[in-house]
């Protein structure tokens, strides 16, 4: 029934999902940092020349994720807060996707702002980037905070895994995207009452409908490269911080209890009555968590 279903999704939608054709408008006093053809949004708080620390999102998300932990890092630590591409108010443009995309285009922005060397903290999908970072260059990592850590191949949803197919993606992100989204973001969360309200349904859905959205995130999960990053965990050398929500049902605590076994230093810190959002559901003791690992 799956296949089936997912088949007259393609026969309804087609196989081509629209990009970015130009530039969108940006709130006035937008930071953006451009690369080629893309171009990255970002904020940057905090002392200049403090320790930084920088904060990756996780999947269909962006920057503004961090507001309860980004003001208990900025009094003594350089904050830089990103949209990942194809995310957010980041660009949406054909092209490169993969996670060695987005941890290229992280680099170039520390570049461009000077930041030699940063702690990272990171959510879910954006977990998998900053391990990727930690391995690959090593000596510009200090510490990393992973919150509900997305990072193996096995869990990956089943539409995630179709949507790698050629036309089944497209079929599958062209209806599904959007539909039941109330739903989809209650299930990730201890207590959907208190959290997924109207405003915060109608601002994500106003994301889902920027140009682009669905060609980009198709093209993210096709380029999440999950199985090679299991093979670079050997290489995380830096100390590394688990933050998982109790009843997660998204990267649930085994997933977390797994990688906690597989890093070479490493701890697992379990919040209770919390899913995957401890910035959102225990904000002051994810704070106070993050705080304490990468503050000096």
């Amino acid at each position: 029934m799956r296949v089936v279903g997912v088949l007259i999704a393609v026969l309804l939608c087609g196989c081509t999902l629209r990009w970015q054709a130009e530039p969108l408008p940006r709130p006035d006093g937008a930071s953006v940092f451009a690369v080629g053809d893309d171009v990255i949004h970002y904020r940057l708080v905090g002392p200049e020349g403090a320790p930084a620390v920088v904060l990756l999102h996780g999947f269909a998300s962006n920057l503004e994720i961090w507001g309860t932990v980004e003001p208990a890092l900025a009094d003594s630590t350089r904050v830089l807060s990103l949209d990942l591409k194809g995310f957010g108010q980041s660009s949406r443009y054909p092209g490169d996707y993969s996670r060695q995309a987005q941890q290229d285009l992280v680099l170039a922005l520390m570049d461009e702002l000077g930041i030699e060397r940063a702690s990272l903290v990171a959510h879910s999908m954006g977990s998998a980037v900053a391990l990727g970072l930690a391995a690959q260059v090593p000596d510009r990592i200090e510490r990393v905070a992973l919150l509900g850590a997305w990072v193996f191949e096995e869990q990956v949803p089943w539409s995630f895994r179709d949507a790698r197919q050629p036309g089944l993606g497209e079929g599958i992100f062209g209806i599904w995207f959007e539909e039941h989204l109330d739903l989809r973001m209650r299930y990730g969360f201890y207590d959907p009452d208190t959290h997924v309200t109207e405003a915060v349904l109608d601002h994500a859905r106003a994301g889902l409908r920027r140009p682009g959205a669905r060609a980009a995130a198709l093209a993210t999960v096709r380029g999440l490269d999950l199985v090679g990053l299991e093979a670079e965990l050997a290489a995380v050398h830096a100390p590394v911080r688990l933050i998982h929500g109790a009843d997660d049902p998204v990267a649930r605590l085994a997933f977390a209890e797994r990688l906690a076994a597989r890093l070479a230093d490493t701890e697992l810190f379990v919040v209770a009555e919390c899913g995957h959002f401890p910035m959102l559901e225990a904000p002051e003791r994810t704070a106070h968590l993050v705080a304490e690992l990468v503050s000096p």
